[in-house]
């Protein structure tokens, strides 16, 4: 799968996670006045949405890798981190609202045009924090995690204005939430993406074999490579590796690559090799499968 699919894919689990988080929203909106007090409304709206949208946005790396239990795991996982995520981040942008009311004491349009609006974005961008993070929660990896605070945060803030300014001046026969919420998810998505490719190490490209063409994107500082499914770069078509046969560990700028299991020969530039330190348009042949190095 190349990095242009892959981005085409999170985006469309973006729109996806804002088409599915709206009948739930609308349900709840519509249900304000039963509940107790307007924060237990705004923290169940914040989990239900988060919810969703963890849960699309977490089945990413199982899609990527075409790995159906990973697939299942990730939306476990991106549900309950998103779930918590949404419902902090819209606390958070209650508490942000109090704080930014204050200077909008005497003029009630711009607090309605501006104050309002710019307080929700701030929890949206919280909720947008925890959704981007919640692969790196499910692979426990430190650079997936930061990757997806920081696209989150910004594409959550982003998202966030756009859905509350949409239920502003949109007209009233549009579907203003539907709209912003697919915003939001897409926002998310596109910045996720921007950073991950900024953030990344790099990718490794398969030249050969059923896999051919196929691009893995290193975002992580520890990158185990073989034929087993666990490994974050799986190349089980391909003959003569183990099931976990190297690794590649991102230190200080350096790409150190381990041949884990010396029964088989991982080979650089056709030289074999037991440690190497990697630079950029080396081929590297791990059992029959060869894969190219490259800054994307």
């Amino acid at each position: 799968m190349s990095t242009g699919l892959r981005r085409v894919i999170l985006l469309c689990l973006g729109i996806l996670g804002g088409v599915a988080a709206w009948p739930l929203t609308e349900l709840i909106v519509g249900a304000q006045g039963s509940f107790p007090s307007y924060l237990l409304f705004v923290a169940v709206l914040g989990a239900a949405v988060g919810l969703l949208m963890g849960a699309f946005f977490g089945s990413a790396a199982g899609i990527f890798a075409r790995v159906g239990s990973r697939i299942v795991t990730g939306m476990i996982v991106g549900a309950i981190v998103g779930l918590i995520g949404g419902l902090i981040g819209l606390l958070i942008g209650q508490a942000a609202l109090f704080l930014i009311g204050g200077l909008f004491l005497n003029a009630y349009r711009s607090f309605q045009t501006v104050g309002l609006p710019i307080a929700r974005a701030i929890g949206w961008a919280f909720l947008g924090i925890f959704v981007g993070a919640a692969e790196g929660f499910r692979a426990a990896s430190g650079k997936k995690i930061g990757i997806g605070i920081v696209g989150g945060l910004i594409g959550g803030l982003i998202g966030g204005a756009a859905l509350e300014y949409s239920r502003l001046y949109l007209p009233a026969s549009l579907p203003s939430r539907l709209i912003g919420l697919v915003v939001l998810g897409l926002a998310i998505a596109l910045f996720y993406g921007i950073i991950e490719r900024r953030m990344a190490f790099g990718t490794l490209r398969v030249l050969n074999g059923r896999l051919k063409g196929k691009e893995f994107v290193l975002n992580e500082g520890r990158i185990r490579i073989g034929r087993a499914r666990r490994n974050q770069i799986t190349l089980e078509p391909y003959e003569n590796l183990a099931d976990r046969q190297a690794q590649i560990r991102f230190r200080k700028g350096e790409a150190l690559l381990t041949n884990l299991e010396p029964k088989y020969q991982v080979l650089v530039n056709d030289q074999p090799v037991k440690e190497h330190r990697l630079k950029y348009e080396d081929v590297l042949k791990i059992g029959s499968a060869k894969l190219f190095y490259s800054y994307e």
